[in-house]
């Protein structure tokens, strides 16, 4: 019966005894599998572990305190329920992944009603399908956005659905691996990713907020994704997307609100597939910098029946092209203006995107700072009288509707729980919302300025890149492109070009062929380019000053002043009186990465930067970068250590003799490139001879030395050897590997 126990469970735990923590864990212990436990308000300190089916329900809001250390309260067992608490404080270790619920290996969780405050990583699943996560409010640590964890993380947890959740202060909502996902009615603010889509097949998104995030919702090598009713605004940061896919099929986008975002919708690759199919129906995209952003290469998306109203450039390119090879039909366009002469509500002209100012700003986006001055107005009153003027049609509609179609997103059907206020007023209340939302917003974006470093359509962009030395040719016709908030990895041999490709950028070495960085031509404009790029070079060399002289020099000749927050995030604070000659490798790598963030540009240029490191330094290191790159810096970096790659690379570019033989995601690189690894196994030596053997047996080739066996596998089978000796119960004492190509 739940009755006496609970009452039971009520005399043990509701009189505060010495050791309350212990108490509920001893009570959740001694409980049968299937078992409904009631805890009635009180303070229980964590960790606390679930490994049996129960029911946890709080009455009156109990407390779970993590005190700070660790996760709070673990769950190893299925068919689990907790329900009513307030959990908080957890630990602050990204490495250990310190969480305020997690739930491993715990098929059908049901998480619902409860308050998560002051916690690193909020609900964590990890093999744990058909979890139930309902009506939590989750808040994260009150740490800068690179120190967060994500709010709701799913790892390999399929057939999920997550309703009416609210999170802020969260990196990401993170589904992983995981298909078949519900996200309805939920409010997702002030993260990095409102949701992140990674791997997921067949997911729904239905009427969530997304608000005031880097990015709204970002689905990335997935397909069948339906997204409905939602709402994207006020995404204005780097990126600033109210909605993004990359290498993603079979997507549906329909009755969703875009509204007050850098760019509404960003495609790259998608649909990646030659007639898969990628729809964008009845949308309302208003008042966004650009409705619909979209890489050159993308072909086949169909737009039908939306609304783009009053966006400052309805639709653009991220660099030379155009949008022709998708569909856009019956679309209602704010700036058409054709006629209907038949009043059958089509336009008798096709609507056409045709601006020759947006053209330049597609491959200059710091011309933005003159939209809708005099000269923009006599730029393109003067392309429509001289037809040499007119710029490539960007995109055309053949059937543009002469008024919104009926039922534009909110006004009708479903309602999400968390209704925007004003999204029933129709155009002219959404106008006048928005112009109040700019005045009384209390945190303003920050002045909009001529800067190549603010949203540039690449952040780098290489064409034809060439270079010798003498009669050698190290680059030849090297082409890259790398996009704002992108991580990239150079790979190659020592003489493939990369250092020589990084210095070229630098403007350091004379190069044929064409380098723009933020916009920026490099030999042009070198000083302007040159101060949207930080560079870490190989082999560092400092002057025989102390850390404080060093900063204030290199911080004078960016012209700016020194920045404590970096030197306090680099770890540099207590050294700054130390002579740089006595600081170790570590120490010196983290003080020429202060250096290159001074004036905080935009580019990182990392050449090898963990070549000399020992492997505390590189797992530090490892860290500064990451943060890094959470917060929307662009990484160009070049490594021989395949560990780094994976974990912070977006895609890889292989190089050979200067040029580029491949570009590939990290977890190809191993099978692109053919690397093999060189295992050095230690065995006791009397299991040496049959250890010999055994392997060989099983096609390894192995050298025999005194200190054990020294063997080749390819790079992603590190392990198996290993294995194998184990499993004839022959011990490894120790393991070595180091990466080549063949």
């Amino acid at each position: 019966m739940i009755l006496p126990l609970a009452l039971a469970l009520w005399a043990l735990l509701g009189g505060a005894p010495a050791d309350p923590g212990r108490s509920l864990q001893e009570a959740i212990d001694a409980a049968p599998p299937g078992a409904t436990l009631e805890v009635r308000g009180g303070v229980h300190y964590g960790p606390i572990r679930i490994d049996k089916p129960l029911t946890l329900i709080g009455v009156d809001s109990p407390v779970l305190d993590g005190q700070g250390q660790g996760t709070v309260l673990w769950i190893t067992a299925p068919g689990v329920t907790v329900r009513g608490f307030v959990i908080r404080r957890s630990g602050r270790s990204l490495t250990h992944e310190d969480a305020g619920i997690r739930a491993e290996g715990a098929p059908g969780v049901i998480l619902e009603d409860n308050r998560l405050e002051d916690v690193l990583f909020g609900i964590y699943l990890k093999d744990s399908p058909g979890a139930r996560i309902r009506n939590n409010r989750i808040r994260g640590l009150d740490v800068p956005e690179a120190e967060r964890g994500d709010a709701i993380r799913l790892w390999y947890s399929s057939d999920a659905y997550i309703e009416g959740n609210e999170t802020e202060r969260g990196r990401d909502v993170i589904i992983w691996f995981s298909d078949r996902s519900v996200l309805r009615d939920n409010r997702f603010r002030g993260g990095r990713y409102g949701i992140h889509y990674m791997y997921c097949n067949e997911s729904l998104a239905e009427g969530n907020i997304l608000e005031g995030n880097y990015v709204g919702i970002y689905m990335m090598y997935s397909r069948g994704g339906v997204f409905r009713r939602n709402r994207f605004l006020h995404h204005r940061g780097p990126s600033g997307y109210g909605m993004a896919f990359k290498d993603s099929d079979e997507i549906l986008a329909e009755e969703n609100l875009f509204a007050n975002n850098t760019a509404a919708l960003f495609l790259d690759n998608t649909p990646r597939a030659e007639g898969s199919p990628v729809r964008f129906e009845r949308n309302l995209f208003a008042y966004n910098g650009i409705g619909v952003l979209a890489l050159p290469m993308v072909r086949g998306a169909i737009f039908r029946e939306n609304v783009f109203w009053e966006n400052e450039q309805q639709a653009a390119v991220q660099g030379e092209g155009n949008l022709q090879a998708n569909r856009w039909e019956g679309n209602f366009w704010s700036d058409y203006v054709g006629f209907d002469v038949d009043g059958d509500g089509i336009g008798d002209l096709p609507y056409r995107s045709q601006r020759l100012f947006e053209a330049l700003t597609d491959a200059m986006p710091a011309l933005r700072i003159f939209w809708g001055t005099p000269a923009v107005q006599a730029l393109e009153t003067a392309a429509r009288l001289v037809p040499f003027f007119a710029p490539q049609v960007r995109l055309e509609d053949p059937a543009p509707r002469m008024r919104p179609p009926a039922g534009i997103p909110g006004a009708a059907g479903h309602t999400p729980r968390h209704r925007v206020p004003w999204l029933g007023l129709g155009l002219g209340g959404l106008a006048l919302a928005m112009i109040g939302w700019r005045w009384l917003q209390r945190t303003p974006a920050g002045p909009i300025r001529a800067d190549p470093r603010q949203t540039p359509a690449a952040m780098l962009e290489i064409r034809g890149l060439r270079k010798r030395f003498g009669q050698t040719w190290v680059v030849r016709g090297l082409d890259l492109r790398v996009q704002p908030g992108e991580a990239v990895a150079l790979w190659g041999p020592n003489g493939a070009g990369k250092t020589t490709v990084l210095r070229c950028i630098l403007g350091l070495l004379s190069f044929e062929g064409h380098i723009r960085v933020a916009g920026r031509d490099v030999r042009k404009e070198g000083p302007a380019a040159r101060r949207a790029i930080g560079y870490v070079p190989q082999e560092l060399a400092f002057y025989s000053w102390t850390v404080r002289e060093t900063l204030a020099f290199f911080a004078a000749l960016r012209g700016v002043p020194v920045d404590p927050g970096i030197v306090e995030a680099m770890g540099l604070a207590t050294y700054q009186d130390h002579p740089v000659r006595a600081l170790s490798g570590g120490l010196k790598q983290r003080l020429a990465l202060a250096l290159a963030r001074m004036g905080d540009p935009p580019l990182l240029l990392l050449d090898e930067p963990t070549a000399n490191l020992d492997m505390a330094a590189r797992l530090e290191w490892m860290r500064q970068l990451q943060a890094l790159k959470a917060q929307g810096k662009t990484l160009i970096f070049s490594s021989h250590r395949l560990e780094e790659i994976l974990e912070l690379a977006d895609r890889v570019v292989v190089l050979r003799e200067g040029q580029v033989v491949a570009e590939v995601a990290p977890e190809a690189l191993a099978r692109t490139v053919g690397l093999q690894a060189r295992l050095r196994l230690s065995l006791p030596p009397a299991e040496q001879d049959r250890a010999r053997r055994l392997l060989e047996e099983a096609g390894y080739p192995v050298v025999a030395n005194h200190h054990g066996l020294t063997l080749t596998v390819p790079a992603d089978q590190k392990l198996a050897p290993v294995q194998q000796l184990w499993a004839a119960g022959i011990p490894v004492q120790d393991a070595e590997w180091e990466l080549s190509e063949p």
